[in-house]
């Protein structure tokens, strides 16, 4: 035994049995026998007001916080190959200000789609009375701004539904029936049947739909200021298919023929709606964000295991040339900068034991091309993963290191600078919203359960130190300006967490609740707001926290 461990335990026998304290002294009114503080620790007050009573679960929060859902008694549905984590059951709109928490649907589901708000917070869409079998429920919108009024019924059988991103307007699917208007009320017209699902361009002229597998599965383009609207096809057989931020290009994968491995991958601009394919085996794609450049990945078409059917050639170009150059080799993920002035991925990707092999990691070489014309420049060999700054001029990643012991190891490049190590044995970390920090869990035990949060300076990193801001987490969030962290401790006996709050700014910390389930959200940008769920008996419920420090 090492003398650091004895006198660790010879510190916990001392605090366990109370030596401090003078024989005979007694102990004061209320307070916990030790006993009683190892099987249940003190509650603490919560910093939150309860807003619903009861077991809920699925927390979810409207764009503008002005309201939360919840889902009671949710249940798995007995059938056979429904996703292990479906549920079905009551869903309550509940408001984070004044106001009664109302049940908007019963048989709402949880899965992706089941429910939407609108980018405005205004209205929610929720499917109810929801049929596992058939992938479809009954369509409600209930309007957030006055509870008081009745729920809309829009539609009996829906299986896909898609806001506009004003929210402005709906378009939905009923029995397979495309349907699209302006919210709340409609009129909804019909546009066209075997449709499978919809979306919106972002400028909401116009709407593409995919037609469902069996009616060929095109992907057609829909002019909604025609009066009589008719479908323009794009292409049949399509895999997958976006349009640009700038809403002037469709990007698809398809198959022209059923027994290719790969994909054929057209670029139409939204005016004539002419494809024009750009590559061939194509499993992976991405346009930027000011919709100037595509890259895909090609596989090879030879590849005879499942391994390497994911890994292939990067390729990037001008969005609607055919025209473009290779920068990559054994690239599996990849992805345009924020500002759309780079192409990052890595490359010779593989995957390795991590450890005494009870994990598996995904490495590569992280490497960046400058846009347009860049050489690809390797900034790291066997690389797990990274994370680029807002603005684009700072990248964090992280590197394997085996020699002389096994390790990892975090590094910050600044533009036109030297990587520089910050720190060894580390797990998650983020950029501040206005990328002047990096946040970062380390110095972790409990198998990373329990970690501190560490902030480090960028524009000082070097020659200052990492800052500890708090002790004991598990996972954090930062509010949308940065002022504040939301860190969680998990419990020893349960899976629940204790909550608190630091404002970044001040430094100060408040433990908002205990026994609370994940997620947590932020109801304001500054995150002085919030909503929670705690899940202990006696106390369960939605809770809200609001002018907090």
């Amino acid at each position: 035994m090492t003398t650091s461990t004895l006198k660790v335990l010879l510190l916990a026998a001392v605090t366990l049995c109370g030596c401090d304290q003078k024989k005979g002294a007694s102990r004061p009114q209320g307070t916990p026998t030790i006993r009683q503080a190892i099987e249940k620790p003190v509650r603490q007050a919560s910093l939150g007001v309860r807003k619903l009573e009861g077991p809920v679960a699925e927390l979810r929060a409207s764009p503008d916080g002005r309201v939360v859902t919840v889902m009671r008694d949710g249940e798995k549905p007995r059938l056979d190959g429904v996703p292990p984590t479906m549920r079905v059951g009551s869903l309550w709109v509940v408001p984070t200000g004044e106001g009664a928490p109302i049940k908007v649907a019963n048989g709402a589901v949880n899965v992706p789609g089941g429910q939407l708000f609108t980018s405005d917070g205004k209205y929610l869409m929720v499917l109810g009375a929801y049929d596992p079998s058939q992938q479809s429920g009954e369509l409600l919108l209930q309007d957030l701004t006055d509870l008081s009024k009745e729920r809309q019924r829009l539609a009996p059988h829906v299986t896909y539904m898609k806001p506009s991103a004003d929210g402005a307007r709906l378009a939905y699917v009923d029995d397979g029936v495309l349907f699209e208007g302006p919210l709340p009320a409609g009129p909804f017209r019909q546009l066209a049947g075997e449709v499978a699902t919809v979306e919106y361009a972002p400028n909401g002229k116009h709407l593409y739909f995919r037609r469902k597998s069996a009616a060929g599965g095109g992907v057609y383009q829909v002019e909604l200021a025609a009066e009589k609207p008719t479908p323009r096809r794009f292409v049949d057989a399509v895999g997958e298919y976006v349009v640009s931020e700038d809403s002037k290009w469709v990007i698809a994968m398809a198959r022209s023929n059923p027994r290719q491995f790969g994909f054929e991958l057209f670029v139409g601009d939204a005016a004539s709606l002419k494809p024009v394919k750009i590559g061939d085996d194509v499993m992976r794609f991405a346009i930027s964000r000011d919709s100037q450049y595509v890259a895909r990945m090609q596989v090879d078409r030879n590849a005879t295991n499942a391994n390497d059917m994911q890994i292939g050639q990067l390729w990037v170009g001008r969005t609607g040339q055919v025209e473009g150059r290779k920068v990559g080799q054994k690239v599996r993920e990849f992805e345009f900068s924020r500002d759309s002035q780079q192409l990052i991925f890595r490359e010779n990707y593989q995957v390795l034991a991590l450890l005494g092999g009870t994990y598996d990691e995904k490495v590569g070489d992280l490497t960046i091309v400058p846009l347009p014309d860049g050489a690809p420049r390797v900034i790291q060999k066997r690389s797990p993963n990274y994370e680029l700054s807002p603005d684009g001029t700072t990248l964090a990643y992280t590197a394997r290191i085996e020699q002389p012991e096994y390790s990892r190891h975090l590094f910050l490049l600044k533009a036109g600078e030297p990587p520089l190590k910050l720190q060894e044995w580390l797990y998650d970390y983020v950029f501040a919203p206005d990328g002047s920090r990096l946040y970062f869990r380390a110095n972790c035990t409990r198998e990373g359960r329990s970690c501190d949060l560490l902030a480090q300076d960028v524009a000082k990193a070097g020659t200052e130190k990492a800052q500890k801001v708090a002790g004991g987490t598990f996972n954090f969030k930062l509010s949308d300006d940065g002022s504040r962290a939301l860190t969680t401790t998990p419990h020893m006996r349960d899976e629940l967490f204790d909550l608190s709050l630091t404002n970044l700014r001040t430094g100060e910390t408040k433990v908002l609740d205990q026994y609370v389930t994940q997620p947590v959200h932020f109801l304001s940008k500054d995150g002085s707001r919030l909503a929670w769920v705690v899940a202990e008996k006696g106390t369960a419920g939605v809770y809200v926290g609001s002018g907090l420090p």
